[in-house]
């Protein structure tokens, strides 16, 4: 020991280790001009496309919607006649013209009366149409109309694929197609993984090689993609439903579940 550190009383005496001082956390808010406004579209644009959309399926269903009051109106007009005139002279000749051409709504300048009776009406039609579609009357309706499109050039392949492509996007089972739709494949590299939506399975005839059609959506626009035909094995089962998978594609991912079951064997 030196002489020192003898003589220094202080000298063995330890001072406790400084306590480590907390990191300020730094402001996320922005401060510049430029910064704010940044922020404030971030903010809005979920906002303006949620209303957006609103807006288009609300159109969609007023300018269906007036149709179908017009309709129902020119209908109830000629009945009216009918049944006034108590089956004289023009129920005998088969007049159906109405006493007065019932009013046509203008979507634009249609006022709110209408426009609730026009809504209500359309809901009630896709209601009439579903429940008919889904009994055995319905379905076999639904299948002669098919059969029919079936024979006509064009509109058979047009009809067809439409028909397949959002059967495959809604999720409606069947007992030809594997049983999860939603599904990851090595694409645009092999070192990179893209949701998927199955949409067929189809057997090579030489080699026996099953294979799956996929369309892989784009983000943040579902609507566009690509249709890839994938090995069965180079598949990658998950465990996502259709909704979490379509919300983490409009989202850009930002909706990821936290965990995720996959597979590249059978089903999830």
């Amino acid at each position: 020991m030196n002489s020192a550190d003898a003589s220094d009383p202080g000298s063995s005496i330890r001072l406790p280790p400084e306590a480590p001082r907390k990191r300020q956390q730094k402001s996320v808010a922005p401060k510049t001009f430029r910064g704010r406004v940044a922020a404030g579209v971030v903010l809005v644009i979920p906002l303006a496309v949620t209303i957006l959309l609103i807006k288009y399926v609300y159109n969609a269903a007023l300018w269906l919607g007036v149709r179908i009051v017009y309709w129902v109106s020119l209908l109830y007009s000629r009945i009216t006649r009918m049944v006034g005139n108590g089956g004289g002279e023009d129920a005998a000749s088969g007049s159906w013209l109405p006493v007065a051409n019932p009013k046509w709504i203008d979507p634009a300048k249609a006022e709110w009366p209408d426009i609730v009776l026009a809504i209500i009406l359309t809901i009630l039609m896709f209601y009439i149409l579903g429940a008919l579609g889904t009994n055995v009357v319905g379905k076999r309706l639904i299948l002669a109309v098919e059969t029919l499109l079936q024979r006509i050039p064009l509109v058979d392949t047009v009809y067809g694929s439409i028909k397949r492509m959002v059967a495959a996007l809604s999720g409606s089972s069947d007992p030809n197609q594997p049983e999860k739709k939603v599904v990851m494949i090595d694409f645009p590299t092999p070192e990179m993984k893209t949701l998927a939506f199955v949409t067929s399975m189809f057997t090579d005839a030489n080699s026996g090689q099953r294979y799956v059609s996929v369309y892989v959506p784009t983000t943040p626009n579902p609507t566009s993609g690509y249709m890839e035909i994938v090995p069965v094995e180079k598949i990658t089962h998950t465990d996502l439903t259709m909704e979490q998978a379509l919300s983490m594609i409009l989202s850009g991912g930002a909706t990821s579940p936290p965990t995720l079951r996959m597979s590249t064997g059978k089903p999830v």
